[in-house]
Formats: structure tokens, C-alpha cells, sequence
């Protein structure tokens, strides 16, 4: 069947199928369901998009440069009439209506229509028992048609063409709109706007996402790319995999000209530290209510037995680099890989399920092995030459907990918090312009270039500020982060890594893969 093409004003839309049954309903003429939302409406009939789950909504992901809105299909195809059988060798789903038939699998681009084989833009996914299928081709090749609402984010699948003018008049869309704006609360907690800003050292226009950390639906975590370092992906391949995020920001810096990427700064996801060295960089801390903290911390990473026999512990200056030194030790986690080199003699000690379970002498040339289950502390020769030094003991319990080297004299703190990102220089701090210039960041790209930059501030009244400009000297975005009301604020890795998503729309296309961000969720 020849397909249809919407205006190049839609966005390409996708559909996810969910696996659990529901009842047939009366053949309708349209459904309509929004980007965000549980809620959805076939005809003038509101009900959810998944029965068995309100946590399921619409959302949209940016793959290649084009967008896609990922929408439960099993609903929609039934009330026209459909229906969506699981394919057990595959794993996939068989999409049937109108006498035509769609087969699709996760993870490939190749599906079956009407016992033809053809290409699809993007593949089938998996997610959560559901099956994501491209909805253009789906619906399509099963004789509707879809159309987008673009100013209320509403996707229509419909019988038959409809009028994209007259998309606000349909029945479908009238009844959902009135359901949202019963449910919708009056304060959001995620919003957006964009505006030219007159500062002393000139004019930029900016980008702007306002967080109110204080509401409860809300919660904000550092990402890093598959949970894995020296990993990149597209921005629209992270903001896909987000799993719903509102909002996306790139984060650290890294080292995007090295063949290992590394971030530069500690990093922490999901209350633990993935990578960091005991140098310090300026750093932004939030807890999981909504507490955020910005300093310079110093962070070391001790083991200690807690089985309460005899007490032995043992410290790691760095987690997760490379680099190594006589009298130096550092930790590897999981999030390195499987495996490290070693480029300098010392010995090591290898932790799996929180039990001490081998320590040996290692050598220059050697590979270390990181279990998945645990960690293993490589320290030099220097360091075990110590008179301090305990040998470890094997079959003890121990806790891997990371701590503040001194304790940081801008109030930081690692009490609760659970997500870390750095960035440098600092721009505002205790409500003034800061001046001060992180090791590292005194060059022009970081003071006087003007350059597509990107920043996260905290106001007064506890909200987080995240914000991309186009282009801007860094005296500009000191001035720009005061004008917006931030009592702290830090620069983040701009340039070629300007990266900013907002509720189904890419405000800020990066010219390069990226490796970690900060990500905004709102739940229901």
C-alpha cells in the first residue's frame, strides 16, 4: 500500500505497544493522546493510554535529526477495530486491521507489511513488556492517518484525513483537552521561555528552563551514557533512553578530542560516583528532595570492614582513572568495564559482594579484572610501603564510601546526595559574580571567546535554572545567571557540546556525541 505523508511540519511519530489485554471497544473515528500524558481520548470516551498503568505516557525522543513521539499503540489500534497479537519467535507483535497486516520485532528496522518486507526509519524498541513501532508506518499501512497538534503536543490518529486547520475542533481532542485542564495543577513544575536579556557587557538571547525543586513530582539526576564510561551517544539517542525526562542538559566536561572520553570532575549517578580524581573542579550536588549544594570537593573513597572484627581500611585517592603512580591508589567499579590496565607495580585488592575475596602483588603490564559484582582497589608500591599500611584480609565484610578529603569550604556536602556533575569556571556565588578560575579553564575558550555555552544555577527560592545560549563570553553568562535570579551558578561543557531538551522539542543541537547529562522527570 502506498504510503501517506504528513506535512513537514509533523513530527514522525511512534507508537508502543502494550502487552497486557483489554477489552475490544466500538470501531471509533479518532483518538487523540498527548505528549506527557496517561490520559487519552477515542471519540469523546476519555480513558488512559494503559489501563494497567498510569506511569505510561506519550513522550517524544529525537533519532538522526527527526522527531519521534513514542505513543502506547495496542489502544488506539483496538478502537478502531485492530488488534495487536504478541509473536512469541521474535518477540515482536503482529499488527492487524482494515484486512492489512504490520509485523515489527525490537531492535530491527526491517518489518513486514502484507507479507513484504520493508525498511522503517527507525527500528522497533522494547521497553518496560511494551514494543515501540514507528505509528506513521504502522498506522498508515493499516489505513488511518495521523496528524499533530503542535502548540498542545496532541498526536490524532483518525478513520480518515482530517483537516490539520480544524485539529483543535475535533470531538477526541475537545474531550481530552477538558480532562487535562481538570487534572492539570496550577503551578507547573517544569517550564520554559526564551528571551533577549541587555547585561552590562552586552545583549544575548537565551534559553531558559526554570525546575521547582520543591514539588514533589519532580527529581533531577546525572546520567552518564549506558552507565559506562568512555561511552558517547547523540543527544537524541540519550534524550530516547532518558525514559521520560522533561528536561536534558549536557553536563561535564570530557575529553572529547581523546580516544578515552572521559569526564573531567567527579561524576555521580544514582547516589554513586562513577569517576573522579582528588583534584577539585567546581561541582553541583543535589539530593533526592530537591537539596542542592555547589563547591570544590576534594574526593576520596575509603574501604572499610564494618563485620566487626579487627578494624582495617584502606583509601582510594582517585575512582576510576587511568592514571596511576607509586603513591597513588585508585578504585575501579564496574563503570570502568571488565578490565584495566596496569601501568604501574603495586598489589590489589578485589571486593565482590562486600566481601574482601583476593589481594595480590601486580605488576606493570598486568590486567586487572573488575568484577561486576564488586570493585577492585589498585594501590602503587609507594602507597603499600606506608607505615600505616594494612595487608587485607580476605573473607572480611566490608563498605566502600566516598568522603570529602578536607572538608569544603563553600558549606559542600555529600549528606544525601544522590546525583553529581561539575563544571567550571563557577559563575555566581552567595548571590555575586564570581571570578575565580578553576586549574585548568584560564583559557580564552573559557573567559573571553564568545561561544555557544550552556549553565545550571540555583535561585534564591530553591529553584534550578538550566540555561543555553547561543553565543556569549563568559563574563556574559556571570551576568546573564545574577539578571535570572541565581545565588550559585557553574558554566558547563559548551561549545560543540551545547545540548538543551525541553518537552518533546530539541532547543539545542550539539555538534558532537556526548557522554553525561543532567536530566529533569516529572512524575504524575
Amino acid at each position: 500500500m502506498k504510503k501517506k505523508y504528513l506535512s513537514a511540519l509533523l513530527l514522525t511519530l511512534c507508537l508502543v505497544v502494550g502487552m497486557l489485554p483489554v477489552s475490544t471497544l466500538a470501531a471509533s473515528s479518532e483518538v487523540a493522546l498527548k505528549l506527557g500524558s496517561p490520559w487519552c481520548a477515542i471519540d469523546t470516551q476519555v480513558t488512559q493510554v494503559d489501563e494497567s498503568n498510569a506511569q505510561v505516557t506519550p513522550y517524544a525522543v529525537q533519532v538522526n535529526g527527526g522527531g519521534y513521539t513514542l505513543l502506547p499503540i495496542r489502544r488506539v489500534l483496538e478502537a478502531f477495530g485492530g488488534s495487536v497479537e504478541w509473536v512469541p519467535a521474535t518477540n515482536g507483535v503482529l499488527c492487524t486491521l482494515n484486512g492489512h497486516q504490520v509485523e515489527l520485532a525490537p531492535g530491527s528496522a526491517q518489518a513486514t507489511v502484507d507479507g513484504q518486507a520493508v525498511t522503517m526509519d527507525v527500528p522497533a524498541e522494547a521497553k518496560n513488556d511494551r514494543t515501540f513501532v514507528p505509528v506513521r508506518f504502522v498506522s498508515e499501512n493499516l489505513g488511518l492517518s495521523v496528524s499533530y497538534e503542535a502548540t498542545n503536543q496532541i498526536v490524532v490518529v483518525s478513520a480518515a484525513p482530517v483537516d490539520q486547520n480544524s485539529l483543535t475542533s475535533l470531538a477526541s481532542v475537545k474531550a481530552l483537552t477538558e480532562k487535562l485542564a481538570s487534572v492539570q495543577p496550577a503551578i507547573q513544575p517544569v517550564t520554559y521561555k526564551e528571551g533577549s536579556y541587555a547585561l552590562p557587557s552586552g545583549t544575548v538571547s537565551a534559553k531558559v528552563i526554570t525546575v521547582n525543586m520543591s514539588d514533589p513530582r519532580v527529581s533531577v539526576k546525572s546520567a552518564i551514557v549506558g552507565n559506562k564510561l568512555n561511552a558517547t551517544a547523540d543527544f537524541g539517542s540519550i534524550v530516547s533512553y532518558s525514559g521520560g525526562a522533561m528536561a536534558v542538559i549536557n553536563a561535564n566536561f570530557f575529553e572529547s578530542y581523546e580516544a578515552i572520553k572521559d569526564p573531567i570532575g567527579p561524576v555521580m549517578v544514582n547516589g554513586s560516583f562513577v569517576y573522579g580524581n582528588s583534584g577539585s573542579i567546581t561541582s553541583l550536588g543535589i539530593t533526592a528532595d530537591g537539596r542542592m549544594y555547589y563547591g570544590r570537593p576534594s574526593v576520596f573513597y575509603r574501604v572499610i570492614t564494618t563485620d566487626g572484627g579487627a578494624a582495617q581500611q584502606w583509601s582510594g585517592y582517585n575512582l576510576n582513572v587511568f592514571e596511576q603512580s607509586a603513591e597513588a591508589s585508585v578504585l575501579y567499579t564496574p563503570a570502568r568495564g571488565e578490565s584495566v590496565p596496569v601501568t604501574c607495580a603495586g598489589a590489589a585488592l578485589t571486593v565482590r559482594n562486600g566481601v574482601t575475596t583476593d589481594y595480590r602483588a601486580v605488576a606493570a603490564g598486568e590486567t586487572l579484572t573488575i568484577p561486576a559484582d564488586g570493585y577492585v582497589l589498585w594501590m602503587g608500591s609507594a602507597f603499600t610501603a606506608t607505615h600505616y599500611y594494612q595487608v587485607p584480609e580476605l573473607g572480611r565484610t566490608v563498605a566502600m564510601e566516598p568522603y570529602l578529603r578536607v572538608e569544603d569550604e563553600e558549606g559542600f556536602t555529600l549528606d544525601g546526595v544522590t546525583s553529581l556533575i561539575s563544571g567550571a569556571p563557577r559563575l555566581v556565588k552567595d548571590g555575586a559574580i564570581e571570578t575565580y578560575l578553576d586549574p585548568g579553564f584560564t583559557e580564552a575558550r573559557f573567559t573571553t571567546s564568545v561561544t555557544p555555552r550552556t549553565a545550571v544555577g540555583t535561585t534564591a527560592d530553591g529553584k534550578l535554572l538550566l540555561v543555553s545560549v547561543p553565543s556569549a563570553s563568559i563574563q556574559q553568562m556571570r551576568e546573564l545567571m545574577l539578571q535570572l535570579g541565581c545565588q550559585d551558578a557553574i558554566n558547563l561543557d559548551g561549545g560543540a557540546s551545547t545540548a538543551m531538551y525541553y518537552n518533546g522539542q530539541t532547543l539545542a543541537t550539539p555538534g558532537r556525541q556526548l557522554t553525561t547529562t543532567l536530566q529533569v522527570f516529572v512524575n504524575p
